[in-house]
């Protein structure tokens, strides 16, 4: 059977739907499953810190929209779409808020939210950009190197969301180790890129054609493409030279391709998801053949963790959905500590208004979730299962699984090789 990107996707997400162990990698896979459905593409811009990347944003959008300074501004992801102007600030623990655009700096800026000390997920934008008219969610990302090592972190995270890529460099600095490495990472997951080379005005005509033949030589070896195909676009943010090249031939690139960049960009993503949920699957084998008196310290530990959260939610008085979030985080991470495997909850954001959970429904929604932990732990790691033929089962069901994604990811590496 001919190769098909949509199935390939469908499957791994109804194969680890089915496993528990596997919730996380499940969740990533229906937001790719969705993006395909809805043809929505992830453009981001990406590179080193100080390179400009604000500021070409703003550019390409057509309005100063995004904060930008002489020192490294975005500390936190900002997602611009297609809609009438507004802004609101997306938190960690589900929380949304409206902000006014004047105001962003305070949640974007690493001078104003260092380190992300406000636990901000990100900042979503919606404008009537020309540029984003055709379903494209246009990205800022927190550039990788400088001395805030959150802010690479963010951008490490994020860029396994992009399908196309802006990959901006500078002429005030040769293409550098620190740009060459998260270039290798970024294309395993993005299908699409653009390189562009900002503050082409700041030298002149021979120096610039001396730079970027360096950075064609470069790159052609990153990205396993003959020099002449590896078009670089010299741009100035500031004065707007070069801007609109650059912009027409994304647009008409994303237009005219857009679907092919979506697919393959999604069936990396997918092969890396894999790979991620077959890890799982052995921190979960890992973990449910501890010893016993390890796995009893180990539930014990949960257990007493359990009674300190249903005696805390029981003084909480107010915001019970933002409260539920955080138990479900708190959750998260306890049971990494605790058994060192991945067990994530889908967190649900809503914004001040949409909110009416009541006190005795959060309590008996608490109650729901902790239960439900401690019998899923119980299931998926067999504790103290004494029928061996469930034993058996459960361990032949784990193989299977494996197998069945490892199959799903030769399909990926054969079409990938066959296609280029």
């Amino acid at each position: 059977m001919e190769f098909n990107e949509g199935r390939a996707v469908t499957r791994a997400y109804e194969l680890l739907s089915a496993e528990e162990a596997c919730k996380g990698q499940a969740q990533h896979l229906r937001i790719i499953k969705d993006k395909l459905e809805k043809e929505n593409l992830t453009l981001s811009i990406i590179g080193q810190f100080k390179r400009g990347k604000s500021a070409l944003a703003n550019a390409i959008l057509g309005e100063d929209i995004l904060p930008v300074g002489i020192v490294p501004i975005t500390s936190a992801v900002t997602r611009v779409s297609y809609g009438s102007k507004s802004a609101e600030v997306h938190f960690l623990n589900g929380d949304i808020r409206p902000v006014e655009f004047k105001n962003l700096s305070e949640y974007i800026s690493e001078q104003e939210n260092g380190n992300n000390k406000l636990g901000v997920a990100s900042v979503a934008i919606k404008t009537p950009s020309k540029f984003l008219k055709h379903g494209i969610e246009f990205v800022d990302t927190p550039g990788v190197g400088s001395f805030h090592k959150n802010n690479t972190e963010v951008a490490y995270q994020y860029m396994k969301e992009s399908d196309g890529v802006i990959f901006l460099l500078s002429v005030d600095s040769p293409i550098n180790e620190i740009e060459i490495e998260f270039l290798k990472a970024t294309k395993d997951f993005a299908s699409k890129f653009y390189f562009a080379v900002n503050k082409a005005d700041l030298v002149s005509d021979v120096e610039l054609a001396q730079y970027i033949g360096y950075c064609q030589g470069v790159l052609r070896q990153i990205m396993g493409m003959d020099t002449q195909t590896i078009r670089i676009f010299p741009v100035s943010a500031k004065t707007g030279v070069g801007i609109k090249e650059l912009t027409n031939s994304v647009s008409k690139d994303l237009k005219n391709n857009g679907r092919i960049i979506l697919e393959r960009s999604s069936i990396l993503k997918l092969r890396d998801i894999i790979d991620d949920a077959i890890n799982q699957l052995r921190f979960y084998w890992k973990a449910m053949n501890m010893e016993y008196k390890a796995l009893d310290r180990a539930f014990i530990a949960i257990d007493e963790y359990i009674d300190d959260l249903k005696t805390e939610s029981e003084s909480m008085d107010s915001d019970f959905e933002i409260k539920f979030n955080e138990i479900k985080i708190a959750l998260s991470e306890k049971v990494k500590e605790i058994f060192g495997m991945e067990y994530v909850y889908e967190i649900e954001e809503s914004s001040p208004f949409q909110r009416s959970m009541t006190k005795g429904e959060f309590c008996e929604k608490v109650e729901e979730l902790l239960s439900y932990l401690r019998q899923t732990l119980d299931s998926i790691l067999l504790y103290r299962e004494d029928n061996a033929y469930l034993v058996v089962r459960r361990i032949a069901n784990i193989n299977l699984l494996a197998n069945r994604l490892r199959e799903i990811k030769r399909q990926i590496n054969r079409h990938l090789e066959e296609n280029g």
